[in-house]
C-alpha cells in the first residue's frame, strides 16, 4: 500500500513536472489580436513586438518595452527620438543609385507562432519583390531573424537595410581589420565623434566594392539624405551597443553583409547622429535577377557581455555554425501557364 501511494505520488509530481516545461515551453511568445501585439518573455530578455501600423507611429513592426530582465535595463528607445522606429526593424530598400521604398512603414500579412512571428511583404508596383521575414526568439537571449526575397524584375545592386535603436546611455562598436591589406585580423574599435565624421554615418564595408555601393547615390534618395564616412573595411559583420556591462549585438552572415553602419558617441541632444544611438546591416548589396529567390540570416544577442572581444567573437562563431547549413539561394517556381 505505501508503495503504491509512493508511486502515485512521484507520478503527480512527474506530470507536474512535465506540464510546467510544457507551459514554459509555450509561453515564449504571447499574440494580442486585438492589438496586434507580440508579447515575447525569454529567461534574460522581454519585450512587446507592435504590429499594428496605425497605432505605433506608422511602423509595421516595431520592439518596445524591451528589457533586460537580469538587470532591469531598458534597451529600446521607449520615449526618446526613435522611439516610433523601435528597437529593431527592416529600414530601406534600395538599388543603385536609387531608392525604393521602406518595409518599415508598408503594411505586412501577419503569420505569429509559438516562438515568434513572420511578416510577408507583398510586391508592389514600386517594389517588384516579395519580402518574407520570419522572427524567431530563442533562449535566452535570441532574436534570429530569417529573410527571403523573390524579385519580379532585375534589380541591379539590391540592397535591405537593417537598422537597430538604443536606449540613452549605450555606446557603440564594431570590429574592423587590423590591416587593411592581407589576412583579416579583428579590432573592436568604439566610436566617438571627431571633426572628420561628424555629422555623417560611420560605415565599414567589406571590400572596395561594398564602399562603392556606400557611396553610389542611393542614399541621397528618398524621405530621409544623410551621407557615410566610409571607415576600414570590416573585420566580422558585427556591430553592438553596450551600457554597464550590457551588450546588445547586431550580426548577419559574411556573404550577405556588405557593410556594417554605427553611429559615434556625442552631444545627443544636438547631433542627429549621436542621437540615433543605431547600427545597421546593409544586406546583400549585388545584381538580383527576375525570378531569383535568395535566402539570409541575421541576430540579435541581448546580454551581460561586458563588451569582452573573445565573447563576442564565440557568439558570432555560434551564429555562423548554426547558419551555415541554410542555403543562400531558392527556387522559385514558375507560374503555370494556362490554356
Amino acid at each position: 500500500m505505501i508503495y503504491s501511494k509512493i508511486n502515485k505520488g512521484q507520478i503527480l509530481i512527474v506530470l507536474l513536472l512535465i506540464g510546467s516545461l510544457n507551459l514554459k515551453s509555450q509561453s515564449i511568445c504571447t499574440w494580442h489580436p486585438e492589438k496586434k501585439q507580440l508579447e515575447f518573455s525569454l529567461e534574460n530578455i522581454e519585450g512587446i513586438l507592435n504590429c499594428d501600423i496605425q497605432k505605433s507611429s506608422g511602423t509595421s513592426h516595431q520592439f518596445s518595452n524591451v528589457t533586460h530582465k537580469p538587470t532591469g535595463m531598458k534597451i529600446s528607445p521607449d520615449g526618446e527620438r526613435m522611439a516610433g522606429a523601435g528597437m529593431l526593424n527592416f529600414f530601406r530598400v534600395l538599388v543603385e543609385g536609387g531608392y525604393l521604398t521602406e518595409l518599415r512603414v508598408e503594411e505586412p500579412l501577419l503569420e505569429p507562432t509559438e516562438d515568434g512571428i513572420t511578416f510577408t511583404w507583398m510586391p508592389t508596383i514600386r517594389r517588384q519583390a516579395k519580402v518574407k521575414v520570419k522572427f524567431t526568439f530563442r533562449q535566452p537571449n535570441i532574436i534570429d531573424m530569417d529573410m527571403w526575397v523573390e524579385t519580379l524584375t532585375n534589380y541591379p545592386g539590391f540592397e535591405i537595410l537593417l537598422s537597430a535603436y538604443m536606449a540613452p546611455g549605450f555606446e557603440s562598436g564594431v570590429y574592423v581589420a587590423k590591416e587593411e591589406f592581407g589576412p583579416i585580423e579583428a579590432e573592436q574599435i568604439r566610436l566617438v565623434d571627431q571633426p572628420m565624421i561628424h555629422g555623417i554615418w560611420p560605415f565599414f564595408p567589406r571590400d572596395e566594392a561594398g564602399a562603392n555601393l556606400l557611396t553610389d547615390g542611393r542614399h541621397q534618395k528618398g524621405r530621409w539624405f544623410w551621407r557615410m564616412a566610409i571607415g576600414r573595411r570590416y573585420a566580422m559583420p558585427l556591430a553592438f551597443f553596450s551600457k554597464n556591462g550590457v551588450d546588445a549585438i547586431l550580426m548577419g552572415r559574411p556573404e550577405d553583409v556588405y557593410a556594417v553602419g554605427a553611429t559615434y558617441k556625442g552631444d545627443s541632444e544636438n547631433d542627429n547622429v549621436a542621437g540615433h544611438r543605431s547600427l545597421y546591416l546593409s544586406l546583400f548589396g549585388e545584381d538580383f535577377k527576375a525570378g531569383e529567390g535568395r535566402h539570409t540570416q541575421m541576430r540579435m544577442i541581448i546580454d551581460d557581455f561586458g563588451s569582452d572581444a573573445e565573447k563576442h567573437k564565440e557568439l558570432f562563431r555560434s551564429f555562423l555554425k548554426d547558419m551555415e547549413s541554410k542555403p543562400r539561394s531558392f527556387q522559385i517556381n514558375p507560374v503555370p501557364k494556362t490554356n
